[in-house]
């Protein structure tokens, strides 16, 4: 699920109680219901727009610790996560089990004083965050630097993450500019409208990766492998591709491909698409 551009009025209910909002809405922001609001909105929105409100930074930073400790299929297997003495609540993140039509869900409980609030957020929306804040502190992105952008999607421009795991990472619309991406896993990466301008993938895997409307423009793909990826109007004017390896992939139905360098690239047929093969499609492109 894509790390969607929303902004809830309580984010800014919150951002403006942290600075120089009244007594009354500070307490409000930070009592039990409005911390797990905060929650909610943090993991729903995939991070709070400029994320460096002071009455949460200790919630953030106390969070990243604790999933230096929780790996996903921990997690997803039943181990908790408990944050303590938030404004003298205790919150503790769980994994719900899956019904048979729905996918799991994260449970949200804030207690203190024996009194215990409690909602859920979709289980992969809330791991896609705690992997970015796990990228934060690997590569010390500070909060300033937030890795939201002012409309709401991924910052990840002018970034150095060379050899790093993105594989499966859902991180439609985000800005990429001028990032080292070069000998990075993105096999299965969900790229759609992202901003590559000028990203370095060298060597990257990108089998299977969905770059529907991307701009790969000026991009350095040398040596990178595409196969079965999807570049459903994308722009790879200028891109490099020499000596990239786009098996299976339908290269006229790129946006553009005027100035790119295809030299030593290897390229098959593409066949006929099977609709029905959601590996081949992950992520809707109508």
């Amino acid at each position: 699920m894509p790390i969607t551009n929303a902004s809830p009025e309580n984010i800014l209910r919150y951002l403006h109680a942290a600075g120089t909002g009244t007594k009354e809405a500070m307490k409000s922001a930070t009592s039990p219901r409005g911390i797990l609001e905060w929650f909610v909105n943090f993991f729903t929105c995939g991070g709070v727009r400029r994320s460096n409100e002071r009455c949460f930074r200790e919630v953030i930073g106390k969070l990243t610790t604790s999933l230096l400790y929780v790996n996903k299929d921990a997690f997803f297997d039943g181990n908790k996560i408990f944050l303590e003495d938030v404004n003298g609540c205790t919150i503790c993140l769980s994994c719900g089990a899956a019904s048979e039509n729905t996918d799991p869900m994260v449970i949200i409980e804030v207690s203190k004083n024996g009194k215990t609030v409690m909602d859920k957020v979709d289980s992969e929306r809330f791991w896609n965050v705690c992997r970015m804040l796990k990228l934060m502190s690997k590569h010390n992105i500070q909060q300033p630097d937030s890795l939201i952008t002012e409309d709401g999607f991924l910052n990840l421009a002018y970034k150095d993450f060379q050899g790093e795991d993105l594989s499966e990472i859902d991180a439609s619309d985000a800005d990429f500019r001028e990032t080292n991406l070069s000998n990075v896993n993105l096999v299965g990466a969900i790229l759609c409208c992202a901003n590559l301008h000028a990203v370095n993938l060298m060597g990257s895997n990108m089998t299977k990766a969905n770059l529907t409307h991307a701009d790969l423009t000026c991009a350095n793909m040398s040596g990178v492998n595409l196969t079965a990826a999807i570049l459903f109007g994308s722009d790879l004017t200028d891109t490099k591709l020499n000596g990239a390896k786009l098996d299976k992939i339908a290269l006229t139905l790129a946006k553009a491909l005027t100035g790119a360098d295809l030299t030593g690239s290897q390229h098959t047929p593409t066949p006929l698409p099977d609709y029905n093969d959601r590996t081949l499609f992950p992520h809707p492109i109508f």
